[in-house]
């Protein structure tokens, strides 16, 4: 599961914080892998004119998505207040978070599942006759 993650910049830099404490945090070693993306613009109608640092996550399975927020939340709360929210993008569907709220979390799980989910069904060959092009050529 490829997940794409944005800070909401209170403070400059705190991408580079949550980029960090990411990468050192236990219950993720062997699960993620992440990497710094570097910058894109704001997205349309943004409050913010500056440019968005994106971390990006590769996850070895959905499983570890539980651990990945629970691990967002923990550098939320470490955050001076009010917390910065943190947005996640999988497969073009988007999700803040900015609660600590366990009933939230999971909500917020099972979304990204789903995205997770539909992408895969929607990359799988399909051997129907209607389907126009080469199942082999799918990478």
């Amino acid at each position: 599961m490829e997940l794409a993650l944005t800070v909401d910049e209170v403070v400059g830099g705190e991408a580079e914080a949550l980029l960090r404490w990411l990468r050192e945090e236990s219950d993720l070693h062997g699960q993620a892998s992440v990497s710094f993306s570097g910058t894109q613009p704001p997205p349309p109608g943004g409050m913010g004119g500056s440019a968005l640092e994106i971390v990006n996550v590769v996850l070895s399975n959905s499983i570890a998505l539980g651990s990945l927020l629970t691990t967002l939340v923990a550098w939320r709360s470490s955050r001076p207040s009010p917390p910065p929210a943190v947005r996640i993008e999988v497969n073009g569907v988007p999700v803040t978070v900015n609660t600590d709220d366990p009933e939230g979390i999971r909500l917020l799980i099972d979304t990204l599942r789903a995205a997770d989910a539909d992408s895969a069904s929607s990359q799988e060959p399909d051997s129907s006759p209607s389907a126009g092009g080469d199942p082999s050529s799918d990478t």
